[in-house]
């Protein structure tokens, strides 16, 4: 069965609102903020053991997950690197 074209689909990242086809949870995301959620979910997976571990504190885990969501998923996608920036 082909791939319906993301234009076709009207499904909509949920993040940045591009055309898609691909999921993550069953949440419409494009395949960059979805390749992004992945990492942020290893990151948390680590930060997680961390606060398992004693090494790192409850309040500090929260801030610096809500900060980790924030620039991987939001602003990495939305502002180009500076080597692409013309």
């Amino acid at each position: 069965m082909p791939h319906a074209h993301p234009e076709a689909s009207g499904s909509k990242c949920l993040f940045c609102r591009m055309p898609t086809t691909h999921h993550f949870l069953a949440l419409p995301v494009c395949a960059i903020c979805r390749d992004q959620l992945y990492d942020f979910v290893w990151a948390s997976g680590v930060q997680a053991a961390l606060v398992l571990t004693g090494l790192l504190g409850g309040l500090t885990f929260v801030l610096e997950e809500v900060l980790l969501f924030t620039v991987l998923v939001f602003v990495k996608h939305r502002i180009p690197p500076p080597w692409e920036r013309a």
